[in-house]
Parts: structure tokens; C-alpha cells; sequence
């Protein structure tokens, strides 16, 4: 072999170190883990079922994309529901106030990807809602809309008398029930397990929690059914009545503590 061909061999040889670090950077795996606050938040408004954590989240060895992210609730009875991220804010930093109390900055977005950074902690208030809700509520709240748009245009919604009186019809009695049936919450115990969704491979050790909501709960729960309604009948006076001023809705919540299974 000549000089040449010695060359070339000792220069790849040295370009070996490197491109075994490029192959195992490629082929490693973000080890993403989860790390809840010990009290979740659990209500029932306009928006269905909703169930809110605070929670860190950690990606080692490599930064981690997340396109999802649900909580699967199952009740001692055996009902289980799953709960989709619908909203995230994400605490940036902190600004101290030497005349008040400190002021968080924060970041809200919709939950379309989420970016977990092996250099840091992604610390997120996660807002969770029951898709299937939205998918029980199209229909009855199909009609009820067109009945409202049809009698806005036609010029017979001017007070709020019309409003009332049109909350009184069957169509807008069919939509109130809705609420009423898609009412989940049980006194007992839940279950909770979190899932991730990534469009690349990563490792999750799932783990499992409880909480429990008592009867005392479910009756403070259920009286946001009352809250729904007001809130609708608000909703539709503000739409038609230009200085319409809405009472406050002062929505009922649990904050019941989560304890992680050994």
C-alpha cells in the first residue's frame, strides 16, 4: 500500500469517534417523565367535564416533541373517561415587585406540539376537557343555534324578554339536558393514568394516581349545571343587546389530592 492509501486509512480512522457520536445522538431516545402537583382541578361548565393539573415535565438524554396528551379517569364503578389537553400555559419567569407581590410571566397556547428541552424543566398548567362532551353536544346544539341565528336575523330578538322566552322552547330545553345527562363526575374513587404522543420514539414509565371526590363534591359540582344555564341565557342577551352588562358566574370547583400508586 502506498503513502497515499495509509493516509486515507488514518484519516478515516479518525472521523470514526465522530461519527459514532452523530450515530448514538440519532438513534437516542428522550426519557420523558412527569411530575404532578398534588392537588388537580376538577369542574363542570359550558366547556363539559373539565380536569386541570400543574405539572413539570422532564425529557433526559434528548429533547422530546409531544403532539399529545390525555388523562384516562376511571371510576371505582368501573366508568372510564379520557380527557384531552385543550389549552397550556407555561410559567416563562418571574418579575419581583419591591412595592407588590411578584408578577409571573406566563405563555397560553392551544396544544398542538410541545417542545420539552433536556437542558431545562417544562413547567405547564394543563387544561384538560372530555372530548366525547363536544361530540354529545353537536346535535341537540345544532338546532338550537340555527333557531337562535334565524330569529336574530328575522329582527324578533330586540330584549330580554324575547331571550327568555326563547330559552323556554323545546329545542333550547333539548340542549339544557344535554347538560344535565353529560354530568360524570361520582362520588368514589378514580384512577388516573397520563399518555404522551410523539411523532418520534421516546420512553415513558407510566405510572398511576388516585383522587377522590365525595358526595359533598358532586352536589357543589352539579350545581354549575344552574351556572351553564345563566351562561347561556348571558351569552345570547350579549349578542343581541349592545350594552348588555352580564352578572358575574362564579363557577364551582374540587381540588381533591392526588396520590401516585406505589
Amino acid at each position: 500500500m502506498n503513502a497515499m492509501g495509509w493516509v486515507a486509512i488514518v484519516g478515516a480512522a479518525a472521523w470514526t469517534p465522530q461519527i459514532i457520536t452523530w450515530v448514538c445522538r440519532l438513534l437516542r431516545k428522550p426519557k420523558l417523565s412527569l411530575h404532578l402537583h398534588s392537588q388537580p382541578q376538577i369542574g363542570y361548565t359550558t366547556l363539559g367535564p373539565i380536569f386541570n393539573v400543574t405539572c413539570a415535565l422532564l425529557s433526559e438524554k434528548k429533547d422530546a416533541i409531544l403532539n399529545k396528551f390525555s388523562a384516562t379517569l376511571r371510576h371505582d364503578s368501573g366508568a372510564s373517561h379520557t380527557f384531552d389537553w385543550a389549552g397550556l400555559s407555561e410559567d416563562l419567569s418571574e418579575i419581583q415587585n419591591p412595592i407588590g407581590p411578584i408578577m409571573s410571566i406566563k405563555k397560553t397556547s392551544l396544544p398542538l406540539v410541545v417542545k420539552v428541552l433536556h437542558t431545562g424543566v417544562a413547567q405547564l398548567f394543563v387544561r384538560f376537557l372530555y372530548e366525547q362532551f363536544k361530540v354529545n353536544l353537536r346535535k341537540p346544539s345544532g338546532p338550537a343555534l340555527d333557531r337562535f341565528n334565524f330569529l336574530k336575523t328575522s329582527g324578533k330578538l330586540k330584549t330580554e324578554k324575547d331571550i327568555e322566552d326563547l330559552v323556554s322552547e323545546q329545542v333550547f330545553a333539548d340542549l339544557l339536558k344535554v347538560f344535565s345527562s353529560e354530568f360524570i363526575w361520582r362520588a368514589g374513587k378514580y384512577t388516573v393514568t397520563f399518555e404522551f404522543g410523539s411523532p418520534n420514539k421516546f420512553r415513558y414509565k407510566k405510572s398511576e394516581y388516585t383522587f377522590e371526590l365525595s358526595q359533598d363534591d358532586i352536589d357543589n359540582l352539579r350545581k354549575n349545571i344552574d351556572n351553564i344555564k345563566l351562561d347561556l341565557i348571558q351569552t345570547a342577551k350579549g349578542g343581541i343587546i349592545s350594552d348588555y352588562k352580564p352578572k358575574e358566574i362564579i363557577w364551582l370547583w374540587r381540588n381533591p389530592e392526588l396520590q401516585r400508586k406505589d
